[in-house]
């Protein structure tokens, strides 16, 4: 299969009434790294409802959320 630019996109999707946009992982970090890194992510975070929870970060050594909760469902 072929990739398509975006205007080729457009143009064969314009036989369609709606039209849908997906967007890969790495689109909203490019977008604005500031909000959207897990580092941003974690800083921002409230944990007020769970205080435990930054000890499973800490443990893990990582701020990406998608580890910690491979982590704890692996373990629970």
């Amino acid at each position: 299969m072929e990739t398509l630019t975006f205007q080729q996109a457009l143009d064969n999707s314009s036989k369609f009434s709606k039209r849908h946009l997906l967007l890969g992982n790495g689109f909203s970090i490019a977008l604005k790294p500031s909000i959207f890194t897990y580092g941003s992510l974690f800083k921002n975070a409230d944990f007020t409802s769970n205080p435990n929870l930054p000890k499973v970060f800490e443990r893990l050594d990582t701020t990406d959320f998608e580890i910690a909760i491979k982590a704890l469902v692996f373990t629970t």
